[in-house]
């Protein structure tokens, strides 16, 4: 198999290479969601023992693997984290690896980020050439925004008193070898709303005689768009995206609905701005609803917040994939993204950078979430090098 940077990821992993990328076609062919994932927790947990990982926990967090590497020297504990869950969605590629399951697949890369740490955790375990403790977290429910959430609130990261934590997650925008990172916000908070507008129904040719929800819909999803282009402070940014609207039957023409529904989804980047519109958003849907005679139930969901690199972090990274693969491979501010992430949970606790792990070239082009999506097993040893990497240098600082 061709390997990305093939003469400077390290010589262990770059031996096991094939090996790597047969693991990530089993966990690919056989994805599991949100916190069931029983069965992609006993496949890590069985390597990880097979490798000699001596501390290999999976009961602390449901459908998750906790490691624990001791290095050659007392120290302090840095925390590695990969998310293992898959989407509900058809995996429409044509490899031979090819999901098994209909309706569920791994459209966003995380059977390779399970993989490329699994990689760094072997290796780690294998030199113990750093001072501390190196704790691997396989965390389930990241799609759904509440695996990281169960693992904090396991009090793991207490329990090995960590320092700082690091993650990284595939992206098909950079080409395969080049890392991406980025000081500060880096993915949105993610808020989910559901709106349902009460009319009454009456004849199409006799509106007078009901009250009509849909000119107040037209009148919610226009007045909507006015949260971030009026309220929101330009030098602030944010998404308010109406998703979903449903109300009488297409097939009955000549009837008005009783009522309406709505649905949508909210990015943010700061707490302020995420304050701000779910205030507005309800003020102003309720108002035009009285408005018009209607009333309206408003369902709010908080998502994960934003994802916040911190700069040491974050620095530190940057530092460690310049070290092993040149300035050119390197994206230093990455634009933001308003896709979201529950990596910022292990942020609001302790110092944390996630980092962008690019797959692209003529055979990934796909996008994350679509169904063409397939993980470019070219970048496994190069990016399980990094994380490997960075875990040694922070642990040596940290340690001092």
């Amino acid at each position: 198999m061709t390997i990305v940077h093939a003469d400077k990821v390290f010589p262990e992993i770059a031996a096991w290479a094939d090996e790597l990328a047969a693991i990530r076609h089993d966990v690919h062919m056989h994805p599991e969601l949100g916190f069931d994932t029983a069965q992609t927790a006993a496949r890590i947990a069985g390597l990880l023992m097979k490798w000699g990982v001596p501390v290999v926990d999976t009961e602390t967090v449901k459908g998750g693997v906790i490691a624990v590497i001791d290095g050659s020297a007392p120290g302090a504990t840095v925390a590695l984290r990969a998310d293992i869950d898959a989407l509900p969605m058809t995996d429409c590629s044509t490899n031979p690896w090819k999901s098994t399951i209909d309706g569920r697949a791994h459209a966003c890369g995380h059977d390779g980020h399970q993989t490329w740490l699994l990689g760094a955790l072997r290796y780690l375990c294998e030199k113990r050439d750093f001072p501390g403790r190196v704790v691997g977290i396989f965390q389930p429910a990241e799609e759904i925004s509440g695996g990281a959430d169960a693992v904090v609130a396991s009090g793991v990261l207490q329990k090995y008193d960590v320092k700082e934590i690091y993650g990284a997650h595939t992206e098909p925008m950079l080409s395969k070898g080049v890392f991406g990172f980025r000081v500060g916000p880096l993915q949105a908070a993610a808020d989910s709303f559901w709106i349902r507008i009460q009319g009454v129904g009456t004849h199409g040719g006799r509106p007078h005689l009901g009250v009509d929800p849909l000119p107040v819909g037209a009148q919610i999803i226009m007045a909507a768009q006015t949260l971030v282009s009026r309220k929101l402070d330009p030098i602030d940014t944010g998404v308010v995206s109406i998703c979903s609207v449903n109300a009488g039957r297409y097939e009955t023409p000549n009837v008005i609905p009783a009522f309406l529904t709505l649905s949508g989804t909210v990015r943010t980047f700061s707490p302020e701005a995420r304050k701000m519109i779910e205030e507005k958003f309800r003020r102003m849907v309720t108002g035009i609803a009285e408005a018009n005679d209607c009333t309206a139930e408003i369902t709010w969901q908080r998502g994960c917040a934003s994802v916040n690199n911190d700069k040491t972090a974050t620095l530190a990274g940057i530092e460690a994939a310049k070290a092993l693969y040149g300035a050119d491979n390197v994206v230093d501010e990455m634009k933001p993204f308003m896709s979201s992430e529950d990596f910022s949970a292990y942020q609001a606790v302790i110092p944390g950078a996630i980092m962008r792990v690019g797959v692209k070239d003529e055979a990934h082009q796909a996008t994350l979430h679509s169904p063409a999506f397939d993980f470019n097993d070219e970048v496994l040893p190069a990016a399980a090098t990094l994380i490997a990497s960075i875990a040694e240098r922070r642990l040596r600082v940290l340690s001092a």
